[in-house]
């Protein structure tokens, strides 16, 4: 009986198991084995020149690795950081039901529910190079470069003692500037993740908190957080990679797709992309994809681990 059993479980996981080959295990192997060849535009020469790891060491060696590495970090963690944090903020007022509650939840939706390709050609145009919609809110209705000097920021002026309106996309800080359509992106999902972990806590342990004097703090420190840590774990794992794999909302906000972002705001993936199919160094642009694909890998494996033990 147990024989059969398992001989039925097979039969149904073995289209899934085909489709898992064909769509992820062997992409990933040639990806690989790609790395290892002098692989360039003329495809008579794919594969004549095996060079080991020399793709991995000149990947590493190029003119704006470590400043795609450097953004994609930065980027990654306020992202991942910031959206975990909102959702989880929202997820806690959201809790307890209130009149108009699901309308107030489908309008948070919304931002999540928008294409991200669409989202970055959105926010490409509030702090596009000029005449951005930003500056014309800040500077000409706010007056925010009077009254930020209360606060110690500086602007720059010009001979004439005219204000030099920033270029919020060409700066050094522009990845912080190209996380905040981001976040507004994919906050929404993270606090309905939290919502569902929170509704999950029965209500009698809070109960019995209070009977114990416990006041909302402590509930909070010593049942909430314990009680969604699987929760936190999940949603750190997917934005973080989320996060560090976007590539649709960078570029976007670049011209339209031209995949060439400011020095400030170049990340790993368009980084990736560019080695690739558009220099056409397509054994560097897999090892690129492969050290990226390990990395990702090891996090994940890591933290669901700590998940399976907590």
């Amino acid at each position: 009986m147990k024989q059969q059993n398992n001989r039925i479980a097979l039969f149904f996981a073995l289209p899934t198991s085909i489709l898992l080959l064909f769509f992820l295990v062997l992409p990933v192997l040639f990806n690989v084995l790609i790395s290892a060849f002098d692989i360039g535009s003329n495809p008579e020469q794919w594969f004549d020149s095996y060079l080991a790891f020399e793709n991995y060491v000149a990947a590493i060696m190029q003119d704006g690795f470590i400043n795609a590495v450097r953004n994609s970090i930065i980027y990654t963690l306020v992202t991942t950081l910031s959206v975990t944090v909102i959702g989880l903020l929202a997820a806690i007022c959201l809790r307890e039901p209130f009149k108009g509650r699901a309308v107030v939840i489908a309008l948070i939706m919304i931002s999540w529910s928008i294409p991200s390709y669409v989202v970055g050609i959105l926010f490409g145009y509030v702090f596009q190079q000029d005449n951005s919609f930003i500056n014309f809110l800040l500077f000409d209705i706010l007056d925010f470069h009077v009254y930020s000097k209360w606060f110690g920021l500086q602007w720059n002026y010009n001979e004439l003692g005219q204000l030099i309106i920033p270029r919020w996309l060409d700066s050094e800080y522009s990845v912080l500037v190209v996380a905040i359509p981001a976040i507004w992106h994919y906050w929404p999902y993270s606090m309905l993740l939290f919502l569902a972990g929170l509704n999950s806590i029965q209500s009698n342990v809070y109960e019995s908190a209070t009977l114990d004097g416990a006041n909302k703090t402590n509930k909070f420190l010593y049942i909430t957080l314990p009680m969604l840590k699987p929760v936190f774990i999940a949603v750190l794992v997917q934005n973080f990679i989320t996060n560090i794999y976007n590539f649709n909302i960078v570029v976007m906000m670049f011209g339209n797709g031209t995949i060439i972002p400011s020095k400030g705001a170049d990340m790993i993936i368009p980084y990736i992309f560019r080695t690739s199919f558009q220099y056409w160094n397509l054994g560097i642009g897999a090892s690129l994809s492969t050290m990226l694909m390990l990395f990702v890998g090891i996090f994940v494996l890591y933290y669901y681990k700590k998940m399976r033990g907590s």
